[in-house]
């Protein structure tokens, strides 16, 4: 008798619509995090330039990187505010 339980069809109690999605969905990092990584990778890499350190070249390569992520996600915070 036990095992015919876990046979049983689920139906429609575990169906989800559209309405049970959120409608503003979390987890976006914001733009200013970007930004403000960004600047850390920038004063960093200046101050690596300054000791001759070879690790100055990965800061200076990945703080340009920080500012496009930040441009990028200015931009969709921008559009989404259009949209609301």
């Amino acid at each position: 008798m036990m095992a015919t339980q876990f046979l049983k069809p689920a139906g429609l109690r575990f169906a989800t619509s559209q309405t049970d999605i959120p409608l503003k969905k979390k987890g976006k990092i914001p733009w200013y995090v970007y930004f403000i990584g960004a600047a850390i990778y920038t004063a960093l890499a200046g101050w690596l330039l300054a000791e001759s350190s070879p690790l100055a070249w990965v800061c200076l390569i990945s703080a340009p990187v920080g500012f496009f992520y930040a441009w990028g996600a200015w931009k969709r915070e921008k559009q989404n505010r259009v949209e609301a």
